[in-house]
């Protein structure tokens, strides 16, 4: 959709973030739409007050979702390196330099970790050294992962040897490490599951009550003590949400 005005920069750094593998443009504009028509609909049936809740409700959602989901990408692209590093194993085993076998990494190397692979060898074929364009990388992804296979393959360009052998180490050992990860991650999903559960409750409540009783759906959104108590319950509920997430996630 090349006739869609440009999405923000902050939000296309989102979906990257989030791994989300999406035209950033579409749903930029899916976003506005929504929030405008939700704003309008909910004017319409209980004013401006539940317009404007309404309103920052859709607005915040997707962006609260992509802010959690922030690590997603970090964690997919930390998931490709033992496979990307493999390819680098692969590609000196059979005669080719270091700097070429990490362009030709890029090329069966998907996603994020491709890109990133494809722009150190760009840079190398820009006249950049290989080791200041790895670390390049780690900067822009001060990962633990990343971090040691930059200073795995920073030590292969200087000291040679066998490179091969030594990239292969690297992969083992990440697959290790990542591995662990995901158990510990697999025994902690039943504390996150129960706090979405404990922080949508209170929503499920509420829209459940409104719907029943008109008279709360009046209190609450057509009187100021009701709006602000509303107002004050949804601040709690997405702080309470928050910290616990916060608590059950795994460290590392």
């Amino acid at each position: 959709m090349a006739w869609l005005p440009p999405a923000p920069q902050w939000l296309e750094r989102w979906l990257d973030e989030a791994a989300v593998e999406a035209p950033p443009a579409p749903l930029w504009w899916a976003w506005v739409g929504m929030v405008a028509v939700g704003g309008l609909a909910a004017a319409a049936m209980a004013g401006l007050p539940a317009a404007l809740l309404a309103a920052g409700a859709l607005a915040a959602g997707p962006a609260l979702v992509l802010r959690v989901r922030r690590r997603e990408g970090d964690a997919r692209l930390e998931r490709g390196l033992p496979e990307a590093l493999e390819a680098v194993a692969r590609s000196l085993r059979s005669g080719a330099s270091l700097r070429q076998a990490i362009g030709e990494a890029a090329l069966v190397t998907p996603g994020r970790l491709g890109r990133e692979l494809a722009e150190v060898a760009r840079q190398v074929g820009h006249g950049a050294t290989l080791v200041a364009a790895m670390e390049a990388l780690a900067a822009r992804h001060p990962l633990p992962s990343v971090r040691l296979a930059v200073a795995a393959l920073c030590l292969a360009v200087e000291t040679g040897g066998a490179q091969a052998k030594a990239v292969d180490g690297v992969a083992t050992t990440l697959r290790d490490r990542l591995g662990v990860a995901a158990e510990v991650k697999a025994l902690s999903s039943q504390a996150r599951m129960s706090g979405v559960v404990i922080g949508l409750a209170p929503l499920a409540f509420g829209a459940f009550a409104v719907t029943t009783d008109p008279r709360t759906g009046q209190f609450l959104f057509h009187t100021p003590l009701g709006i602000a108590l509303l107002g004050v319950g949804l601040s709690l509920d997405a702080l309470g949400w928050l910290w616990m997430q916060r608590l059950a996630r795994s460290p590392g």
